[in-house]
């Protein structure tokens, strides 16, 4: 599990599992950018606190936070791990050039890349906040029988979490 949660830790540039319902917006977290920069709102969110939040009673372990960056791991027995990672400095482009497979998608009306495959057991969805701005949501399923899954818990936990972020 270790190593698991290594690998999420290095691809948070990345994906998730099923989550079912959405929580109502915890105006703790939730951020309008109204007359303000979208980078700035995002800068002021902590990516824990957003995925316990997303994740609650779902079973996961509380988010941990592996980097300096706000980026933020949480797991679970026999499953795998989920991960956000809020980038105030760095846009869809530049999530593009990293990953040329790239491919372009929405999720609740949002631009948006998704990247990865349940060959992989990875998948990430990166959601735009600004030009220069972005959330990545990462799925990583360690469980062979649930793999198959895990872009569509990436873009599950990616339309939870949408509804969080400053508007681009």
């Amino acid at each position: 599990m270790a190593s698991l949660l290594a690998g999420v830790a290095l691809g948070l540039a990345a994906c998730t599992a099923t989550v079912d319902g959405a929580p109502a917006p915890d105006p703790a977290v939730t951020a309008s950018a109204t007359g303000t920069n979208a980078s700035d709102l995002l800068r002021s969110l902590d990516a824990c606190t957003v995925l316990d939040q997303l994740l609650a009673g779902q079973g996961f372990q509380p988010g941990e936070r592996k980097t300096v960056r706000n980026e933020c791991v949480a797991s679970k027995s026999e499953y795998g791990a989920l991960a956000i990672a809020l980038d105030p400095v760095q846009g869809l482009a530049e999530l593009q050039a990293q990953e040329p497979r790239a491919m372009s998608t929405q999720v609740n009306g949002r631009r948006a890349l998704q990247v990865g495959s349940p060959a992989d057991g990875m998948c990430e969805v990166g959601l735009a906040v600004g030009e220069h701005a972005r959330a990545l949501v990462i799925a990583s399923i360690s469980r062979s029988d649930v793999r198959d899954q895990v872009c569509t818990a990436a873009q599950e936990l990616a339309g939870r979490l949408e509804p969080l972020l400053p508007k681009p």
